[in-house]
């Protein structure tokens, strides 16, 4: 199987992960790489890619732009670009998720084999996911890592207003994707039982959305028992100890007997880890102070001033109350750890001093924090809601508690502190335990029996019974038609069944594919009108929207490109109150990336185009305008027009512009007929393509009139393999 893994947001490289760099470089990136790496150990998966946005910005490190980067043996991450390479937030990625569709669907293509499955992770990857899926027909799976409804109902609670929510995060959309991928998708994977069963309680599943529960495993090899160094020292890799020895040292700078039990504190400094509920359970209890040290990692900090608001006020609010509680000496806020190989040994030197890891966010999705203490033989205090539950039922290594209640934790740190036996059971439970219920290795196996089930069975994405993917008939062509409809693949019915006979003989090599200036509508009541039930691309709106056969499967990307400097408003302005244009009013006529026009026939104007233009050219927007039969004015973005969309066909799907018929009759086919392509021109053509005579390019001039033109010419150009006679007119 090849495995096509997405996960789109922060900085997402294989080594020396940034773990708490920023919000979005969290657990969501070491799941990914660790999930990526373990699957391709398996015989049953040929090639894992792990997909994600290639980053090239000063203000991260340059491995964030490097296009692949090898995971081991069948496996990579695989960067493409999309948005320029600015680093975003995610909140700031949704306008470019289409983009990124497009080059992960042409990226897939030049490879030279298609997906067994698509995995997206979290709701942006999600999207991307499901759309890149439906272009090769193959199952999709995703997992939600956190979800916007849950996020949506705390940010109220917190005093947030639905519009904040939606200027600052996008949430309303984002809560809809989340939708439409559990409606899509094939598979949803959870982590706990309290993310299937609370996380997706308000969101609708219908009877025939499969959700398993699948605990992500943790590295065993970084995450190994504290005792290890009392042992076997000497198995200890070097590079650990140099680590060990690095945080010892940092939190020596803030205590005044770092030989005290350590209680330890690691997460983002995020409002939503609620770390001043554990500093002032600690700043009073003076049985707590007497008894341990505390020790706050929150983050990754070089100056709190230049760092987001909520990270820099959490920050703030964690110095103040140090100085509140008069903390100095019992409490050390080090400013940097690296998640690779310090964080390890954080828990293990807490662990030496018998100390205790605590977690007290209002709700934790999972608790990978949780598995990764309890495996280096640290018990763990934390919050009763959410993923911990599962934590403690399986490995029985630390005690859950309200976080809402400050006497309750301070009474569970002292219980847990002071009575040897049960810290030693609790650290002996997650040490034994662990390995038994996450480990990669389980998490994997499971997955992927599963996944057999899943690629097994009729998907949501996969196509109806004998009809191929569009993403595998595509890149199988060895050459395609694609035509204009009124008066050269219309005009005369004999002749269009001829044509698409041949057509459908030679389908196996040769596609076919209509470029209209009709609404997708229209086009549909004509294929349905001829019976045309074999295309492959249907372009449409003059070129303004591209679709995949009679599915009519959007090409996202296409429409990303076209966004840009793409002001609507501004034609209107400048248009709308010409007095010989008079804007179209039949239903489909406007669309997005389309404005038309009439032109008034009781008006002679020696040149509407070059008036147009100039009308145009002072509003500063980038446009292509398209003049046609002296009566239709088109107005689109500057990157649309159907000679555009057929080359970015080409260059998407791998077929040689050579390769590529295009036919038309007008002006509106001008572009389609410049350039590479071969070229041809029906015998019924309008005067506006006699320019094309004296063309450097392919054109082929056809004799023959609609259908038996196109017949003609692909004969000209050598695109039927045998022979065929022309009906003479």
């Amino acid at each position: 199987m090849y495995l096509q893994l997405v996960s789109l947001h922060g900085l997402v490289r294989g080594q020396n992960i940034e773990m708490g760099r920023d919000a979005d470089t969290g657990g969501q990136v070491r799941y990914v790489i660790e999930l990526a790496q373990q699957l391709a150990r398996s015989p049953h998966v040929t090639q894992v890619d792990l997909f994600t946005r290639r980053i090239r910005d000063k203000r991260v490190s340059s491995d964030y732009g490097e296009q692949f980067e090898s995971l081991g043996e069948n496996c990579q991450i695989v960067r493409l670009p999309c948005g320029g390479g600015r680093y975003y937030r995610k909140e700031r990625l949704w306008p470019f998720l289409d983009e990124f569709v497009d080059r992960m669907v042409t990226y897939t293509q030049k490879s030279g084999k298609a997906p067994s499955l698509v995995h997206g992770h979290y709701a942006d990857a999600g999207y991307v996911a499901r759309e890149v899926s439906s272009i090769w027909g193959c199952p999709y799976v995703f997992t939600g890592h956190s979800l916007g409804k849950p996020k949506l109902d705390y940010l109220l609670e917190e005093g947030w207003s639905q519009q904040q929510a939606n200027e600052v995060l996008a949430i309303d959309y984002r809560i809809q994707i989340e939708q439409d991928c559990l409606a899509a998708a094939d598979l949803v994977i959870c982590s706990t039982k309290h993310e299937r069963d609370i996380g997706y309680e308000k969101y609708y599943r219908d009877d025939e959305t499969r959700i398993e529960v699948i605990p992500p495993g943790t590295d065993l090899v970084r995450f190994f028992p504290y005792y290890e160094y009392q042992l076997n020292p000497q198995g200890i890799d070097e590079k650990f100890k140099q680590a060990r020895m690095g945080m010892e040292q940092s939190l020596n700078r803030f205590l005044f007997t770092p030989e005290k039990p350590l209680i330890l504190a690691l997460c983002r400094p995020d409002r939503r880890k609620n770390i001043q509920a554990l500093i002032q359970a600690y700043g009073e209890s003076k049985s707590l102070q007497a008894i341990a040290n505390l020790a706050i990692f929150a983050g990754i900090r070089d100056n709190i001033e230049s760092m987001p608001e909520n990270e820099r006020q959490v920050l703030t609010d964690i110095l103040l109350m140090m100085d509140r509680y008069d903390l100095y000496g019992k409490m050390a806020v080090p400013k940097q750890h690296d998640s690779e190989l310090d964080v390890p040994e954080l828990y293990r030197i807490a662990a030496a001093s018998r100390g205790v890891f605590v977690n007290t966010a209002y709700v934790e999705l999972f608790g990978l924090t949780f598995i990764e203490s309890s495996a280096t033989g640290l018990p763990f205090v934390g919050t009763h809601n959410g993923g911990p539950q599962d934590i403690v039922q399986n490995c029985k290594s630390g005690r859950l508690v309200d976080v809402h209640q400050q006497q309750e934790l301070t009474d569970t740190l002292l219980d847990l502190l002071t009575d040897q036996e049960q810290w030693t059971q609790c650290s002996n439970h997650g040490i034994n335990l662990v390995p038994a219920h996450y480990t990669w290795e389980s998490h994997c196996e499971r997955f992927l029996t599963i996944i057999k089930d899943v690629v097994a069975a009729p998907g949501k994405s996969v196509p109806a019974v004998g009809k191929v993917a569009v993403g595998n008939r595509l890149r199988e062509l060895d050459a395609m038609l694609v035509t204009d409809i009124d008066n050269t693949l219309l005009g005369d019915d004999d002749a269009l069944e001829r044509l698409l006979q041949f057509l459908k003989e030679q389908r196996g090599r040769l596609g076919f594919g209509v470029a209209s200036g009709r609404s997708l509508e229209l086009v549909q009541e004509v294929l349905d009108k001829y019976g045309i039930d074999e295309i492959d691309v249907i372009v449409s709106s003059v070129g303004a929207e591209i679709y995949y056969g009679r599915s009519l499967t959007p090409d996202r990307g296409w429409s990303s490109r076209l966004r840009h400097r793409w002001h609507p408003e501004r034609i209107h302005q400048a248009l709308d109150q010409v007095p010989w244009l008079k804007l179209q009013t039949e239903a489909t006529a406007q669309r997005e990336f389309k404005i038309s026009y009439h032109l008034e026939e009781s008006v002679e104007l020696s040149d509407p185009a070059e008036l147009i233009r100039k009308q145009l050219d002072e509003t500063g927007a980038a446009y292509s305008l398209i003049v046609s039969h002296n009566s239709y004015v088109d107005i689109l973005p500057h990157r649309a027009s159907k000679g555009k969309a057929v080359r970015y066909l080409s260059q998407k799907w791998g077929i040689p512009l050579e390769r590529i018929a295009t036919a038309g009759d007008s002006g509106n086919d001008l572009d389609m007929l410049n350039g590479r392509t071969a070229g041809i021109v029906v015998g019924n053509y309008s005067s506006e393509l006699d320019a094309l005579r004296s063309s450097p390019h392919m054109v082929y001039f056809a004799d023959g009139q609609y259908a038996n033109g196109l017949i003609e010419g692909l004969q000209n150009y050598g695109l039927l393999v045998n022979p065929v006679e022309v009906a003479k007119e």
